[in-house]
């Protein structure tokens, strides 16, 4: 059910709005959205909520033994135990900034270990183990309008993506082997962490292929590194306007990799529905 974002697929994600957007904003006029365009500071904010399923690869330090890997793939709703998210923009003409924070927190979800200090381990080592994953993610970014009119609007984003992300995983078997080199207790109990800072470059934006403007198709795309070897975020819904915002259904998926090192974390993906409502003024 999880799905893992590549560099190509957020390209075709962003491609296809935009091919869309730029057939139908030839004919359409500027003053299509004059509430957005009036040269007028104007400001949006956006709670939502997202039901993220995850994919996540970690690193943790045992002493004496070297390093234990775990990962999971599961769906995860159940799982989900705490969660704060919350977006905004603020706008003046072409030029704007958008932002995005999320706080989620997961408990005793099920994993395994893969590598117990350097050794690869059977299916069955990895019985009854479970992990928590919680930290926060927080988006800022400076936005240009390229085209807008009819048919919706379509902005370029340069800014910054901050990741904070903390595990513990525990586990309750023994585990001996490699000739004594990899011992491990009958049930333990280990914590990582991970901060990291990545440019990012995307694009943003709504397409509204109707004659009835209510209803929008929202999107977004971005791809960056810096701190971690690559992330990538896309965004894709549909949505209603009301005269005080709009309400939008969006799929949206996240992906952070780290190749190598003594890194805690090696991957994790999350993905699923997010609900949101969004209030202007």
């Amino acid at each position: 059910m999880n799905s893992c974002l590549s560099s190509r697929a957020v390209s075709r994600l962003a491609a296809l709005p935009l091919a869309f957007l730029l057939a139908g904003i030839g004919s359409a006029h500027a003053d299509a959205a004059p509430d957005l365009w009036d040269g007028n500071w104007h400001f949006s904010l956006t709670p939502y909520v997202w039901l993220p399923g995850v994919s996540a690869s970690t690193r943790y330090q045992v002493p004496g033994t070297g390093t234990v890997q775990n990962s999971t793939n599961k769906d995860i709703f159940s799982y989900l135990s705490g969660a704060f998210m919350l977006e905004g923009t603020a706008r003046k003409g072409q030029w704007g900034i958008y932002s995005d924070v999320d706080w989620v927190n997961f408990s005793n979800e099920e994993g395994r270990f893969t590598r117990v200090g350097g050794a690869r381990i059977a299916g069955s080592a990895g019985l009854n183990t479970s992990w928590d994953l919680k930290g926060g993610m927080f988006n800022v970014a400076g936005l240009y309008s390229v085209a807008h009119g009819q048919s919706g609007f379509f902005d370029v984003l340069v800014g910054v993506r901050y990741l904070w992300l903390k595990g513990n995983v525990n586990w309750d078997f023994t585990l001996t082997g490699n000739g004594g080199l990899v011992n491990l207790a009958r049930s333990g109990r280990l914590r990582g962490q991970t901060n990291l800072t990545d440019g990012i470059v995307g694009v943003r934006g709504i397409w509204t292929p109707f004659d009835n403007k209510n209803v929008f198709f929202p999107y977004y795309a971005d791809i960056g590194g810096g701190g971690s070897d690559t992330t990538a975020q896309a965004k894709i819904g549909v949505g209603y306007a009301f005269h005080w915002g709009a309400i939008a259904l969006v799929y949206r998926g996240v992906r952070y990799t780290q190749n190598g090192g003594d890194n805690f974390l090696r991957k994790v993906s999350l993905s699923g529905p997010s609900l949101s409502a969004t209030f202007q003024f």
